[in-house]
C-alpha cells in the first residue's frame, strides 16, 4: 500500500476506530462533522485517496466502505499451553478484529488456547485468550509467560522470594520462578477470553 499524509491518516484512523466501536463504517456526513468538513466533497475525496492507496473499498450504498487493512487488528500469535508449557510463541496464525475488547489496542494479542490446565477458571481448549502487554500484573491475575523457552497460561502470585504460576485445574502443579528470572518471563495480563463454542 501507498503511504498517507498525515491528514489521509487521520481520516482512515477515523474509519477504522468508529468501524471497532459501532460495528459499521461512518456516513460521510459523519467524517465530515468529525473533521469540520465544509462538504461531503472533500469527505468523498478522502475517500478517493485512501481507495486508491488500497486502504479501503467503497460502494454505493450509505455505510458501506469496506476497510481493507485495519491497524487495529489484533494477531493471534499462535498456540499457549494450558497445561504443561508449550513452545515458545513465534508466528502469527491469524488476526482479530471488530470486537469491543480489542478496539485500538496495538499492545495486544491472542494466544489460541490447548490443554486444560485452567479449566476451572473457564478457560478451554481452542479459546483464545487476549493479552495485553502494557498493564501492570498483580496477584492472582492471569498471565501468559514463557518458561525456559516455552509458553504457558496461568495464575500470576508473587511470594516474597519467588514468582508462582498456579494452575487452575488440581492435576496440575505450581510453576515457581526466581524473581531474578521474572522480568523477561511474564508476556502479559490475559484481559479477556474469545470463547470457541
Amino acid at each position: 500500500m501507498l503511504p498517507l499524509t498525515s491528514q489521509q491518516k487521520e481520516v482512515f484512523e477515523f474509519l477504522c476506530s468508529f468501524y471497532n466501536k459501532h460495528h459499521h463504517c461512518p456516513t460521510y456526513k459523519e467524517i465530515a462533522k468529525a473533521f469540520n468538513f465544509s462538504s461531503d466533497g472533500t469527505v468523498r475525496t478522502y475517500l478517493e485517496y485512501l481507495e486508491k492507496k488500497g486502504y479501503i473499498q467503497r460502494q454505493k450504498k450509505a455505510r458501506s466502505i469496506i476497510i481493507k487493512h485495519n491497524p487495529f487488528q489484533i494477531p493471534i500469535m499462535g498456540t499457549i499451553h494450558a497445561g504443561n508449557p508449550s513452545e515458545a510463541i513465534e508466528n502469527i496464525e491469524n488476526t482479530l478484529q471488530d470486537l469491543p475488547l480489542l478496539s485500538e489496542k496495538k499492545n495486544k494479542f491472542g494466544l489460541k488456547i490447548k490443554g486444560d490446565s485452567m479449566i476451572e477458571a473457564g478457560i478451554h481448549e481452542n479459546d483464545i485468550a487476549i493479552i495485553d502487554t502494557s498493564l501492570t500484573v498483580k496477584n492472582a491475575n492471569i498471565v501468559a509467560a514463557i518458561i525456559n523457552g516455552e509458553a504457558t497460561l496461568k495464575r500470576f502470585y508473587k511470594r516474597q522470594k519467588h514468582i508462582e504460576l498456579i494452575p487452575e485445574n488440581n492435576r496440575y502443579s505450581s510453576i515457581i520462578i526466581e524473581k531474578k528470572d521474572s522480568s523477561d518471563c511474564i508476556l502479559g495480563k490475559c484481559v479477556g477470553i474469545i470463547r470457541s463454542f
